[in-house]
């Protein structure tokens, strides 16, 4: 070997890693999503802001704050509430379903708008790509040839699995749309297994095919690039927002997915003058929180749940902050408070915190874990059910469903978890596992997305799996040749035995000749 290979071959990887450390250029796209969801994804954004990489970020929303190494793009006129029906009048999954519908034309407006359009003109080095509602964004990738990263703002579940190759058990990992707690029943295998199989055949087949349609109608995925279908198989990592030390059951990974949950969750700071000042006037008594989160209108809940919750907030010796989408409401009690904004996690860190009724949200959720505080939950749609059914059979909460709702059955419940001990030693004990963690966890996502530029897409993390058929993956075929030769020499076995015995015991003996 001539002496300058090792030397060349030397160079040309300090040049990469001097390149990252320079600050990679970074295109986040978020476009279709919910504003809790842009709070996770900021966490990450920050995070790698403050490794000095150039972030860009897209989405629907405009910025609360202005820093360093972040330029937001917003995209006018996206909102997934114009595609979404009042939540409070159908069933759990009603809003997702309809969205999901919807999905197509949502998408492909946001894509097409110039704000994004412009972007396609300059350079990155890489693209996080939030799965919700963006698979049309894909064209993107495609189209700047740079390592594709997908986020997701919630935890590992159904098509997810089979886009990174990461082995899926539905025999004892639930989707997230059931409660079930394993051991599972085998009628609750069934259950899971055919619904997993269902929303994995939906996605390949309907969902995707029906978003690329309306892409390359509009022009906006080209005629030679591939179908949606083969481009989000080309993801390098998956960043999910779960955390991997309190997500039951514990589930085999590979190492392209990568666990950031609860990254935005932060200590609490004092609260604003004007709130303090009210807080510190419940006294003894404390105060009460209650939010139905950014992806429902507080004001779309109906007048006779709306009454009811008046009622009983009017009736408590705790005051009550209300997160309320308006300034006003004609019956305010005395002793409740709307704001349409509010320092949730300020909140939550408030020791004369003493009840956060929530609509159980998988960020509200965390953040509650987080700050050690035990929740009433009220779902609404979607995983906010199975999130707060988890959290009622974990022991650090409760559950009361809107059609449950009387007068006496918010009272009675809010006392309950209120003045239960163990609901709240639970919820500390949850934070302590929460934040027993070896590394913040959005440094731990940054580290990996410049892991994947430093690496030119790290295709070494991939899962040949990707590629393989299910019954190539579980060997069903390998078994299946087995079976048949375990059966083919169990016949010829029994054949032989049937003619060893028909020839020594029903063979006619030849008479003697005289």
């Amino acid at each position: 070997m001539q002496w300058w290979v090792p030397v060349a071959a030397w160079v040309m990887v300090m040049s990469s890693t001097l390149e990252v450390v320079q600050g990679a250029r970074v295109l986040f796209l978020g476009p279709v999503t919910s504003k809790s969801h842009k709070n996770f994804f900021m966490s990450i954004a920050n995070a790698l802001a403050d490794n000095n990489n150039q972030v860009t970020m897209v989405s629907s929303y405009k910025p609360s704050k202005v820093r360093d190494n972040v330029r937001e793009v917003v995209l006018p006129d996206i909102d997934i509430h114009d595609f979404m029906p009042n939540m409070f009048t159908g069933n759990k999954m009603t809003g997702p379903l309809t969205l999901m519908f919807n999905a197509p034309l949502l998408c492909s407006d946001a894509l097409e708008k110039e704000e994004m359009q412009s972007l396609m003109e300059e350079d990155f080095d890489v693209i996080i790509l939030s799965i919700f509602f963006s698979d049309c964004f894909l064209s993107v990738a495609h189209k700047m040839k740079v390592p594709l990263i997908h986020i997701c703002p919630g935890g590992l579940f159904g098509p997810l699995t089979s886009m990174v190759a990461n082995p899926s058990f539905p025999s004892f990992v639930g989707a997230p749309i059931f409660d079930f707690s394993p051991p599972l029943t085998f009628t609750q295998r069934a259950i899971n297994t055919f619904f997993s199989t269902v929303a994995d055949i939906y996605f390949d087949n309907f969902h995707l095919p029906r978003m690329e349609a309306e892409c390359r109608l509009r022009g906006l995925c080209p005629d030679d690039m591939p179908s949606l279908s083969e481009l989000r198989y080309n993801t390098s990592i998956l960043i999910v927002n779960s955390v991997r030390t309190i997500e039951y059951p514990p589930r085999p990974l590979i190492p392209s997915v990568v666990y950031a949950g609860g990254s935005h969750c932060r200590p609490s700071q004092p609260l604003p003058q004007d709130l303090e000042e009210w807080v510190s006037g419940a006294g003894e008594d404390g105060f009460i929180f209650f939010s139905v989160g950014s992806a429902v209108i507080a004001s779309s809940i109906p007048e006779e749940y709306r009454t009811i919750l008046v009622q009983v907030f009017g009736s408590l010796k705790q005051r009550v902050l209300w997160k309320w989408d308006k300034d006003t409401m004609d019956d305010l009690p005395p002793n409740v408070r709307l704001s349409t904004w509010l320092p949730q996690q300020d909140i939550l860190g408030d020791p004369r915190l003493r009840l956060f009724i929530t609509h159980g949200g998988l960020l509200s959720t965390l953040e509650s874990a987080y700050h050690g505080v035990p929740v009433l939950g009220m779902p609404v749609f979607g995983d906010q059910y199975t999130n707060m059914l988890a959290v009622e059979r974990e022991g650090w909460g409760r559950v009361l469903f809107w059609d449950q709702l009387t007068p006496s059955a918010l009272k009675d419940m809010i006392n309950h978890v209120m003045t239960t001990p163990r609901l709240w030693a639970t919820a500390r004990e949850k934070s302590v596992l929460m934040k027993d963690q070896p590394q913040d966890p959005a440094k731990v996502a940054a580290y990996w997305v410049e892991y994947v530029v430093r690496h030119k897409g790290a295709k070494h993390l991939r899962s040949p799996t990707v590629n393989m058929t299910w019954y190539e993956l579980y060997n069903v075929d390998v078994w299946a040749f087995l079976v048949a030769v375990l059966l083919l020499l169990t016949y010829i076995f029994i054949r032989v035995i049937l003619a060893l015995c028909s020839w020594l015991f029903f063979s006619k003996p030849k008479p003697k000749v005289e």
